[in-house]
């Protein structure tokens, strides 16, 4: 390994000491996977934001929501895990520091060949149009001349891993020994399905590790560490039967280790679409589709530079579509308008079709609602579906927005798919069932709504909670507490049926009855196999949602049903426990404790409300929000 001045001379080029742009353009890692309007109205310096009254109505978006719920915590806990490693260098320690501290710092540690390395910040890569540091630097293989080489290794607060038939897909070092000489196969696992925009990031840093020539040698390669456990097992079938592997364990708070996955950047894995691929699509490795991605988005910046600067001829090269991330973007307010109310990405927001869907129409001069609800699907798909190859079941996909469509244009929230009455089982009392998780997936509420049939309004709430952050064994004990009061219920009289919307109940029940092996749980289980009651199997069966057929929905447009709180929903409440669990005072404690508790209780008096009114249809009439039951509004 060379000393570290012979190290600084030989890169001094390579460190910052270059000429340096006036403007420069330089995007983040964020920039790549995000939509392309944000960074041509950033560099666009004639397209001004909102003010604060119209960034106030952005909504919330889930996954904004979601990296707010513990995210920095369960990052934190990783990172501390692995500055407990004898030799890592943890430059959190210097984090009121300037970044020009920190960024000597990560090259004295570089130099001398630190193994590994917590929050650096990397050089800037003018050249390259990058800026950014991943979380952690782990030291890989040197070159040849002994310069030290390092693997970018990002953490997320998600799971990153997906359980799969087929063996070797991924290799994984355990956390203890994060090495990547110390990588073993996976036997069940490999990356999640959605995560490919985790890989474009790490491309995004191994771009910039090789501008600063710090890029551990061999091929292109880096880590991610996400929420999931692994453990020890060995394969038991084929050629490697009896080698050691990691499998995956059963899901978020499993007992297991967490761990490093590996991915190789030059892997041929991600399906993009190909005009000149016979099957409509080609399979890019990350850093091929990062660099698109990244090369296309700098050229957008500089032509957004040049229009600013009043080049009459350069036009906006994209225009707004509508994707998840517009719910809580700043430029919301600049680009609504540009896409007006009637815009087939603002309306049909369930199944949505994707970027390169919405383009193609538009080029086919279907721009709006109006336009999709009125064409001629036959004639249009010979010259859509060429271009949307990269989409299985395009056909499929278009024709589903079609008939949102056309609900959109005659008012309709609700279709009726069938005739006559809806079977639906009935008792003498009836309970309704929902729980309430914390943003670890742990149970902290257990709700009921019991009711004689024929009147849901005379029923009871009955709960079971804790407000306070539990483990494994305070989850088990508040579940069987919950779960010996219903099992008296059913017990007392056996024809009871309890409802519930989706499996969700039943599957963490389950999840806890294997991991417990407790006897009440158990019987419980059991009991309610027979008296479980799923209203979603049964909506699902008989009526078409133009914005699906989640409970708040169905609920709303068909029976009428009102949430008392304004922004009701999963995620908001786990932000309420939160709050209920780790408040400032008492007085806000105890409204956030209210207030699940009041979300709770309307959910169960939902599928209530739900389950009396499928009990008057009959026909197969639609709903819409104008021609609700006036009886069944609460």
């Amino acid at each position: 390994m060379e000393e570290p001045d012979r190290w600084h001379r030989r890169h001094a080029s390579r460190l910052g000491e270059v000429s340096l742009p006036d403007d420069p353009v330089l995007l983040d890692s964020y920039a790549a996977i995000r939509c392309p309007v944000k960074v041509q109205n950033h560099f666009d310096t004639s397209v001004s934001l909102p003010d604060r009254s119209a960034l106030a109505a952005v909504r919330a978006s889930s996954e904004a929501q979601a990296e707010r719920f513990n995210s920095r915590e369960i990052i934190d806990q990783a990172l501390d895990r692995l500055a407990a490693i004898d030799g890592a260098l943890d430059l959190r320690l210097l984090a009121a520091e300037d970044l020009p501290v920190i960024q000597d710092a990560t090259r004295d540690a570089v130099a001398r060949g630190v193994p590994l390395i917590i929050a650096p910040k990397l050089p800037i890569d003018y050249e390259g149009h990058r800026i950014g540091s991943p979380s952690v630097l782990l030291r890989g293989d040197d070159h040849s001349d002994s310069v030290p080489g390092y693997l970018p290794v990002q953490v997320k607060a998600k799971r990153m891993l997906e359980r799969h038939s087929r063996p070797h897909q991924l290799s994984c070092s355990p956390l203890s020994r994060p090495w990547p000489g110390a990588r073993i196969d996976m036997a069940d696992a490999r990356l999640r399905t959605g995560r490919e925009n985790d890989q474009l990031q790490l491309a995004h840093f191994w771009r910039l590790l090789e501008a600063a020539g710090w890029q551990s040698a061999g091929e292109p390669t880096a880590g991610i560490i996400g929420t999931d456990s692994v453990r020890r097992t060995f394969f038991t079938e084929g050629e490697r039967a009896g080698e050691p592997a990691l499998g995956l364990s059963s899901g978020p708070g499993s007992s297991g280790l967490r761990a490093v996955a590996w991915v190789e950047l030059t892997r041929k894995q991600i399906r993009t679409f190909s005009r000149t691929s016979d099957s409509g699509w080609r399979l890019r490795s990350p850093l091929e589709r990062y660099d698109h991605e990244h090369g296309f988005r700098v050229n957008l910046a500089r032509a957004a530079r040049e229009r600013a600067r009043g080049q009459s001829n350069v036009g906006p090269m994209v225009k707004p579509i509508v994707v998840r991330e517009c719910s809580s973007c700043q430029w919301w307010g600049v680009c609504a308008p540009i896409m007006g109310t009637d815009d087939l990405s603002v309306r049909i927001d369930k199944s949505p079709l994707d970027v390169r869907e919405v383009s193609v129409l538009r080029s086919l001069g279907i721009q709006s609602v109006h336009d999709l609800a009125t064409t001629d699907l036959e004639a249009l798909l010979p010259r859509y579906l060429p271009e949307v190859r990269h989409r299985d079941h395009a056909d499929q996909r278009i024709a589903l927005a079609a008939r949102r469509a056309r609900m959109i244009s005659r008012g309709v929230d609700l279709e009726r798919t069938t005739r006559g009455a809806i079977g639906l089982p009935s008792s003498g009392i009836e309970i309704d069932w929902d729980i309430e998780t914390s943003a670890d997936d742990r149970i902290y509420l257990w709700g009921f709504w019991v009711a004689p049939a024929g009147d849901w309004h005379a029923g009871r709430y009955q709960w079971f909670g804790e407000f306070c952050d539990l483990d494994a064994a305070g989850e088990i004990e508040l579940a069987t507490r919950a779960m010996s009061w219903l099992t008296s219920m059913l017990t007392d009289d056996p024809a009871t049926r309890v409802y519930h919307y989706s499996d969700y109940e039943m599957v963490h029940l389950h999840k806890l009855v294997q991991a417990s092996g407790k006897q009440a749980l158990r019987q419980a289980s059991d009991l309610l196999r027979g008296a479980h009651v799923d209203l979603f199997s049964i909506v699902k069966k008989h009526f078409f949602g133009l914005h699906g057929l989640g409970l708040k929905k169905v609920a709303t447009s068909g029976a009428g049903f009102s949430w008392r709180d304004d922004s009701p929903g999963g995620l908001n409440s786990q932000s309420w426990f939160a709050e209920a669990a780790h408040g400032a005072d008492t007085r806000s404690r105890e409204d956030a404790r209210q207030r699940v508790l009041d979300y709770n209780e309307d959910d169960v008096r939902a599928t209530a409300a739900l389950r009396a009114w499928l009990r008057t249809q009959h026909g197969n009439q639609d709903f819409d929000t104008a021609h609700r039951p006036a009886e069944m509004v609460d």
